[in-house]
């Protein structure tokens, strides 16, 4: 199940990232600003990936999960596929839009169904394992994305059905969208686990919102400090290509391999921490999940404060790579923490509400927040490492603070639900 789910998880990171490494081209075909490439790359994207997120995980909570996720899987692949029929920022920008709506479907009925099956002692690897697709998606948008782009390139104007000479960028699109169609199918492989700690029916509709009031600093905390995560993480992964072609001089065929290797190293770290983190609860730490990850922050810090500032890129990769391990993992926290406080048919809604929020602040609002810095503040897209700088060194003292603040809240709805 976890396997199905890893390699869906990495095709849909694949299709999300892969125009980052197209804004070049993007920008001389479409002849579009930095604003109008975060609203394709980001923006768009962000908002109707998460608004769709809250009926689709109201439907993960109700209906069979893996139904759900198939049917997102068909949506967002085809929907990559039509944005390389685009021809203008218009047409480009409604194929993001369903490619958004399209991959809401898979994270709260993913996590859910990985919640209902595993231990709640083995809940932070288990969600970690999964979580590492998202690196190893990024990875392979910047290895496979580099190599993609350089044989679209050699094969430039070729002539496809229905569309005529196609640019390189869109070449780009219409090969990474199409393994989603045979990745659907794989959802029915396994079984779906049954529903586990399901709320009494006397008190399943007021569920969601009895949760959210006996929880509501914990969860109020976490979403704090999981957006400033989010909006850090999210930052850099839409504009470390930009920032690498502007301010090193590096062509996305030379630096792909080496942001998939620093992609790689963040994701083998989300198996070590789930597994600390697992350790540590199974001693009697009740908070040990937000507590491991604030020891991790606070610990890094001085990387994330020197990292745009690095005098050459490969500084700034190996920067790169250890930043990510505090920008990666909080979803894997996050669901770790609803896998153990939450009823199950609630869990993929929490989860979805989690989703909406940093992913329209961290997702849509981050990288714009980096654009505008840019083009309105410092008038400059040289710049652009300075205003990632301020937005992701900002971003993890915020997060830091709302974590420590969290920790007794958190200790206490743990020891309830063990003694429960």
């Amino acid at each position: 199940m976890v396997a199905v789910l890893f390699a869906m998880y990495v095709f849909s990171w694949l299709d999300r990232l892969i125009l980052s490494m197209l804004v070049t081209p993007l920008k001389a075909d479409l002849g579009i600003s930095d604003v109008q490439v975060s609203m394709i790359t980001s923006t768009s994207f962000a908002i109707f990936y998460a608004l769709f997120g809250l009926p689709l995980g109201w439907a993960a909570d109700r209906w069979p999960r893996r139904w759900i996720i198939f049917g997102g899987v068909i949506v967002w692949a085809s929907a990559t596929i039509a944005c390389g029929y685009a021809r203008s920022f218009e047409g480009l920008l409604a194929g993001r839009i369903l490619v958004g709506a399209g991959e809401a479907a898979l994270l709260p009925a993913a996590y859910s169904l990985i919640a209902d099956g595993f231990p709640r002692d083995r809940l932070a690897t288990a969600s970690a394992v999964f979580q590492m697709a998202g690196k190893v998606g990024s990875a392979t948008a910047f290895g496979f994305g580099g190599l993609a782009i350089a044989y679209a390139t050699a094969h430039e104007s070729v002539s496809l059905p229905f569309h005529g000479p196609a640019q390189p960028w869109q070449l780009v699109m219409m090969m990474v969208g199409l393994p989603g169609f045979l990745l659907a199918f794989l959802v029915f492989t396994f079984k779906e686990p049954a529903r586990r700690g399901v709320a009494k029916a006397a008190v399943a509709k007021g569920a969601m919102g009895s949760f959210l009031r006996d929880n509501a600093k914990l969860v109020s905390l976490m979403l704090i400090g999981t957006s400033a995560l989010a909006i850090c993480g999210y930052s850099m992964t839409n504009w470390v290509p930009t920032f690498i072609e502007r301010r090193y001089g590096m062509a996305p065929a030379s630096y792909g391999l080496w942001l998939s290797a620093m992609n790689i190293l963040a994701a083998a770290s989300l198996a070590v921490s789930g597994g600390i983190v697992d350790r540590l609860y199974r001693r009697g730490m009740n908070d040990a999940h937000l507590r491991f990850y604030s020891w991790l922050i606070g610990a890094l810090f001085p990387v994330v404060v020197f990292t745009f500032f690095a005098p050459t890129v490969w500084i700034f990769l190996i920067c790169y790579g250890i930043v990510q391990f505090i920008t990666v993992p909080f979803m894997v926290y996050i669901a770790a923490v609803v896998g153990l406080l939450a009823p199950s048919d609630i869990r993929a809604r929490l989860l979805a509400m989690f989703l909406f929020v940093f992913t329209i602040l961290g997702l849509g609002a981050g990288p714009a927040i980096v654009a505008l810095i840019t083009d309105h503040i410092l008038h400059d897209e040289s710049r652009i490492g300075t205003s990632m700088a301020i937005v992701v060194i900002g971003g993890a003292a915020i997060a830091f603070v709302s974590f420590r603040l969290a920790l007794s809240s958190l200790a206490s709805a743990v020891a309830r639900n063990r003694s429960a």
